[in-house]
Protein backbone atom coordinates (compact mmCIF):
# COMPACT_ATOMS: atom_id res chain seq x y z
CA UNK A 1 0.00 0.00 0.00
CA UNK A 2 1.27 3.39 -1.08
CA UNK A 3 1.64 5.59 1.74
CA UNK A 4 0.08 9.24 1.17
CA UNK A 5 2.91 11.82 1.15
CA UNK A 6 0.82 15.20 0.89
CA UNK A 7 -1.46 13.67 3.95
CA UNK A 8 2.06 13.13 5.41
CA UNK A 9 3.58 16.28 5.05
CA UNK A 10 0.91 18.38 5.83
CA UNK A 11 -0.48 16.77 8.84
CA UNK A 12 3.35 16.17 10.17
CA UNK A 13 3.70 20.18 9.87
CA UNK A 14 0.35 20.99 11.27
CA UNK A 15 1.30 18.25 14.24
CA UNK A 16 5.15 20.07 14.84
CA UNK A 17 3.19 23.70 14.58
CA UNK A 18 0.83 23.00 17.15
CA UNK A 19 3.22 21.33 19.44
CA UNK A 20 5.01 24.02 19.43
CA UNK A 21 2.37 26.95 19.90
CA UNK A 22 0.98 24.53 22.81
CA UNK A 23 4.15 23.96 24.66
CA UNK A 24 4.09 27.28 24.45
CA UNK A 25 0.78 28.02 26.16
CA UNK A 26 1.40 25.85 28.56
CA UNK A 27 4.45 27.08 29.77
CA UNK A 28 2.80 30.68 29.85
CA UNK A 29 -0.09 28.52 31.86
CA UNK A 30 2.47 27.12 33.93
CA UNK A 31 5.18 29.63 35.08
CA UNK A 32 2.55 33.47 34.24
CA UNK A 33 -0.58 31.97 35.56
CA UNK A 34 -0.35 29.64 38.23
CA UNK A 35 2.08 31.99 40.10
CA UNK A 36 0.00 35.50 39.44
CA UNK A 37 -3.12 33.26 41.24
CA UNK A 38 -1.64 34.11 44.17
CA UNK A 39 -1.47 38.20 44.39
CA UNK A 40 -5.22 38.08 43.35
CA UNK A 41 -7.34 39.07 46.15
CA UNK A 42 -10.02 36.99 47.81
CA UNK A 43 -12.70 38.49 45.98
CA UNK A 44 -11.37 38.86 42.92
CA UNK A 45 -10.61 35.35 42.81
CA UNK A 46 -13.45 33.57 41.79
CA UNK A 47 -14.04 36.32 38.82
CA UNK A 48 -10.28 35.88 38.05
CA UNK A 49 -10.49 32.21 38.07
CA UNK A 50 -13.37 31.52 36.26
CA UNK A 51 -12.26 33.75 33.24
CA UNK A 52 -9.06 31.43 33.34
CA UNK A 53 -11.17 28.26 33.52
CA UNK A 54 -13.12 29.51 29.89
CA UNK A 55 -10.51 30.79 27.81
CA UNK A 56 -8.34 27.45 28.47
CA UNK A 57 -10.28 25.15 26.42
CA UNK A 58 -9.97 27.07 23.43
CA UNK A 59 -6.53 27.90 23.80
CA UNK A 60 -5.29 24.90 25.31
CA UNK A 61 -7.24 22.07 25.34
CA UNK A 62 -8.35 21.33 21.96
CA UNK A 63 -5.39 22.31 20.57
CA UNK A 64 -3.75 19.84 23.19
CA UNK A 65 -6.09 16.87 21.88
CA UNK A 66 -6.09 17.37 18.02
CA UNK A 67 -2.04 16.99 18.68
CA UNK A 68 -2.65 13.57 20.65
CA UNK A 69 -4.67 12.99 17.21
CA UNK A 70 -2.29 14.03 14.65
CA UNK A 71 0.30 11.91 16.47
CA UNK A 72 -1.65 9.01 16.35
CA UNK A 73 -2.15 9.65 12.65
CA UNK A 74 1.49 10.01 11.95
CA UNK A 75 2.61 6.87 13.32
CA UNK A 76 0.45 5.85 9.69
CA UNK A 77 1.41 8.36 7.53
CA UNK A 78 4.98 8.47 8.86
CA UNK A 79 7.16 10.95 7.14
CA UNK A 80 9.85 9.09 5.47
CA UNK A 81 12.97 10.56 7.72
CA UNK A 82 11.14 10.35 10.75
CA UNK A 83 11.92 7.26 13.32
CA UNK A 84 8.68 5.91 14.30
CA UNK A 85 10.32 5.73 17.74
CA UNK A 86 9.96 9.34 18.03
CA UNK A 87 6.53 9.03 17.47
CA UNK A 88 5.68 6.81 19.81
CA UNK A 89 7.58 8.53 22.39
CA UNK A 90 6.01 11.76 21.35
CA UNK A 91 2.48 9.76 21.77
CA UNK A 92 3.42 8.36 25.30
CA UNK A 93 4.84 12.04 26.90
CA UNK A 94 1.22 13.64 25.58
CA UNK A 95 -0.71 10.72 26.83
CA UNK A 96 0.81 10.58 30.16
CA UNK A 97 0.19 14.30 30.10
CA UNK A 98 -3.56 13.80 29.33
CA UNK A 99 -3.91 11.19 32.28
CA UNK A 100 -1.98 13.87 34.98
CA UNK A 101 -4.23 16.64 33.97
CA UNK A 102 -7.59 14.52 33.65
CA UNK A 103 -6.96 13.04 37.05
CA UNK A 104 -5.32 15.44 38.84
CA UNK A 105 -4.74 18.83 37.81
CA UNK A 106 -7.74 19.50 36.36
CA UNK A 107 -10.07 18.47 39.21
CA UNK A 108 -7.31 20.47 41.83
CA UNK A 109 -8.43 23.45 39.36
CA UNK A 110 -11.94 22.95 39.08
CA UNK A 111 -12.08 22.97 43.26
CA UNK A 112 -10.32 26.69 42.94
CA UNK A 113 -13.58 28.00 41.19
CA UNK A 114 -14.99 27.91 44.52
CA UNK A 115 -12.98 30.38 46.11
CA UNK A 116 -8.96 30.99 46.74
CA UNK A 117 -7.34 28.02 48.57
CA UNK A 118 -3.42 28.54 48.91
CA UNK A 119 -2.37 25.20 49.89
CA UNK A 120 -4.44 24.02 46.96
CA UNK A 121 -2.64 26.52 44.84
CA UNK A 122 0.65 25.16 45.97
CA UNK A 123 -0.31 21.58 45.64
CA UNK A 124 -0.90 22.20 41.79
CA UNK A 125 2.09 24.08 41.24
CA UNK A 126 4.11 21.65 43.01
CA UNK A 127 3.42 18.22 41.38
CA UNK A 128 2.91 20.09 37.95
CA UNK A 129 6.52 19.24 37.37
CA UNK A 130 5.61 16.56 35.44
CA UNK A 131 3.78 17.90 32.96
CA UNK A 132 6.47 20.67 32.51
CA UNK A 133 8.77 17.75 31.88
CA UNK A 134 6.38 15.56 29.81
CA UNK A 135 5.60 19.01 27.53
CA UNK A 136 9.33 19.99 27.16
CA UNK A 137 9.92 16.67 26.39
CA UNK A 138 7.61 16.00 23.53
CA UNK A 139 8.35 19.79 22.27
CA UNK A 140 11.92 18.61 21.66
CA UNK A 141 11.17 15.32 20.30
CA UNK A 142 9.33 17.65 17.15
CA UNK A 143 12.27 19.92 17.46
CA UNK A 144 14.02 16.52 16.55
CA UNK A 145 11.69 15.27 14.21
CA UNK A 146 11.30 18.64 11.81
CA UNK A 147 15.32 18.32 12.09
CA UNK A 148 15.48 14.88 10.52
CA UNK A 149 13.24 15.69 7.78
CA UNK A 150 14.89 19.18 7.35
CA UNK A 151 18.25 17.33 6.85
CA UNK A 152 18.07 15.94 3.59
CA UNK A 153 17.25 19.40 1.92
CA UNK A 154 20.15 20.58 3.74
CA UNK A 155 22.67 18.07 1.76
CA UNK A 156 24.00 18.39 -1.50
CA UNK A 157 22.78 16.54 -4.07
CA UNK A 158 26.93 15.80 -5.55
CA UNK A 159 28.55 13.03 -4.71
CA UNK A 160 32.01 12.84 -2.69
CA UNK A 161 33.43 11.42 -6.22
CA UNK A 162 32.24 14.60 -7.94
CA UNK A 163 33.83 16.59 -5.32
CA UNK A 164 37.18 16.06 -5.35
Amino acid sequence: MKKNYSLSVFAFVVFGCLSFYSFGTAMMDYFLLYPSRFFVGEREFVTYHKFLESAILPISVFPFLFIILLNMVLLRFTPDQVPKWLLWTSLVCLVLDLISTAFFQAPWNFELSAGKNIELMQKITDTNWGRVILESTQAILVGIMFYRNATPLYRSPVSNADQQ
